[in-house]
C-alpha cells in the first residue's frame, strides 16, 4: 500500500470498520432483490441436486475422508464445517456472466442460504456430538 507510507491514516479505521460491516447485508440483501420464486417449479429436480450436493453430500464426503485419513482436530472441524456452508454471491454471478441458467444458480443462492440455517445446525451437532474428533 503507498498511502500509509507517506500518511498516517489510523484515524480512518472506525470508518472502515463501520464500511466492511456492511458487506455481509449488502450482499444478502442483493441476493434477496434477484430472487424470483414464480416458475421454479420446472427447476425443482436442478434445485434439489444442487443444494443436496452443496449443503449434504460435500460435507460427507469430506467426513468420511477425515475419518479414513485419521484426521481429527480443529483444522478438521472447520473444514468439514466450511463445506457445508451455502453457495453464495459469487456462484451466482460467474452462472450469470456465463449465461449458465442464472434463474437456477440464482434460486440456488437463495434458497441455500435459508436452508443453510438448518444444516449448519445439523453439522455442528455431528461435529460436535459424534465423538469422531
Amino acid at each position: 500500500m503507498v498511502i500509509p507510507r507517506f500518511l498516517d491514516i489510523s484515524s480512518l479505521n472506525p470508518l472502515f470498520e463501520k464500511l466492511a460491516g456492511t458487506v455481509g447485508p449488502l450482499a444478502l440483501f442483493s441476493i434477496g432483490l434477484q430472487l424470483k420464486f414464480g416458475g421454479w417449479f420446472s427447476e425443482l429436480s436442478h434445485i434439489s441436486f444442487a443444494l443436496f450436493y452443496k449443503l449434504i453430500l460435500a460435507p460427507l464426503s469430506i467426513l468420511l475422508i477425515a475419518v479414513l485419513l485419521g484426521l481429527n482436530g480443529t483444522i478438521a472441524k472447520i473444514t468439514i464445517f466450511e463445506m457445508a456452508m451455502p453457495t453464495l454471491l459469487t456462484a451466482g454471478v460467474v452462472a450469470d456472466q456465463y449465461n449458465l441458467n442464472p434463474k437456477v444458480s440464482n434460486l440456488v443462492v437463495g434458497i441455500g442460504i435459508l436452508l443453510s440455517f438448518i444444516t449448519t445446525g445439523l453439522w455442528w451437532l455431528v461435529l460436535t456430538y459424534s465423538g469422531l474428533f
